[in-house]
């Protein structure tokens, strides 16, 4: 191996997003509110900290890393072959619809945000081919969990939106 051969990592990205992640948690957890009794930044202590070491293992990683490796590293994911990019592409969804399940959790309620969520899911998962069969295992699970939890554990979960 030569000098200038290096091996390809995602340290500087990976660092760069630490900074970011710290820096903007950092800003939200000392925006939070100031309680009424006691010492006011006792709440805000835990997720200052938290910040301050993302920043730090970020910058820690910022400077021991090469940006030339994860430059190359960027560029061999843009290259790769089309089941890896699949297989991404899958995981990339799956984060935007957890995302979104977790927006319209409270607001849709725990039955039908669980059913989309699921339908999706398993679409993304299985193939479009297997819909109906996604259909019936989430509108059974959705709603037999429900039942389990609010009638059975009587712990309850966030209703259907109409008629309560």
């Amino acid at each position: 191996m030569k000098k200038n051969d290096v091996s390809p990592n995602w340290d500087a990205f990976t660092g760069l997003f630490a900074i970011g992640f710290g820096v903007i948690y950092g800003y939200m957890s000392y925006s939070m509110p100031r309680v009424a009794f006691g010492n006011p930044m006792d709440p805000i202590y835990f997720p200052l900290g938290v910040s301050a070491i993302s920043f730090l293992i970020g910058v820690l990683l910022l400077v021991k890393s090469n940006f030339n490796a994860s430059v190359q590293a960027y560029k061999n994911l843009i290259n790769e072959d089309a089941s890896k990019k699949n297989d991404r592409r899958r995981i990339l969804y799956t984060c935007i619809l957890s995302v979104g399940y977790a927006l319209i959790f409270e607001h849709l309620g725990y039955v039908i945000s669980t059913f989309l969520f699921m339908v999706v899911m398993m679409t993304i998962t299985s193939g479009k081919d297997m819909w109906k069969k996604s259909v019936v295992i989430s509108l059974l699970f959705s709603v037999g969990v429900y039942f389990i939890f609010n009638t059975l554990l009587s712990i309850s979960l966030p209703p259907l939106p109409f008629g309560e």
